[in-house]
């Protein structure tokens, strides 16, 4: 019996561990998904920006895209490197692409030059080489230092967020043992309780039928 009961107890701690698991996958890949799509929607968007510009010969607008593409690698890199590397590598992809009809439009401005240089040495075949390159994000002005923070504030989190799943299994693992112990003990007193008004009301009937015997025996 007491077997049974203990292995109740833990299929009652699995489950309700599994349907922690199950709760939370479908956000983390919804959340992963929402961003890949972001990252191509945003790659997508800067590339056909950088194309009107270059058909339209516009420097001024030309270096206002460059500018948007540093912000924007800057701001992936801090919420998640690998969005980053996706997005970077798309653009550069364009930028080498088109690297001859870019040199020739946009001549001898240093600015757009520059800013060209620093965007197509950041390296984007891997997260690690990007969040690597301190140097290359450095000379865009781009802090790297702080993307490390971040990794490290996420990492804590990462942590934090499993020892509080851990200790609500452990929890709810505890609540359930009790809820099972008291429940057993609930049913153990009420069959006793019907056992004992079972006995009364045989024992009743037992001397009403002795008692009516015994009249009979004396003619009553």
């Amino acid at each position: 019996m007491k077997k049974i009961f203990f292995l109740a107890i833990a299929a009652l701690a699995m489950t309700f561990a599994s349907c922690g698991n199950k709760a939370k996958a479908p956000e983390a890949e919804v959340a992963d998904t929402v961003a890949v799509i972001d990252a191509a929607a945003e790659a997508e968007a800067t590339i056909n920006a950088l194309a009107e510009n270059l058909e339209s010969k516009d420097v001024n607008a030309f270096q206002s895209a460059l500018e948007s593409i540093k912000a924007k690698v800057a701001e992936f890199l801090a919420n998640n490197p690998a969005i980053a590397q996706e997005y970077l590598a798309k653009v550069q992809g364009f930028l080498k692409e088109n690297a001859d009809k870019i040199k020739a439009f946009v001549g001898t401005n240093a600015a757009v030059s520059s800013l060209i240089d620093g965007i197509s040495a950041i390296p984007s075949e891997t997260v690690e080489k990007l969040t690597g390159a301190t140097e290359a994000l450095k000379a865009l002005g781009i802090d790297a230092a702080s993307f490390a923070g971040n990794a490290v504030e996420g990492a804590k989190d990462a942590v934090e967020g499993a020892k509080d799943a851990v200790e609500g299994a452990v929890e709810n693992a505890k609540d359930a043992a009790a809820n099972a112990v008291e429940n057993a003990k609930d049913a153990a007193v009420d069959k006793a309780n019907a056992a004992v008004e079972d006995a009364k009301a045989k024992t009743g009937a037992a001397i009403d039928k002795a008692a009516s015997d015994a009249k009979k025996k004396l003619g009553l």
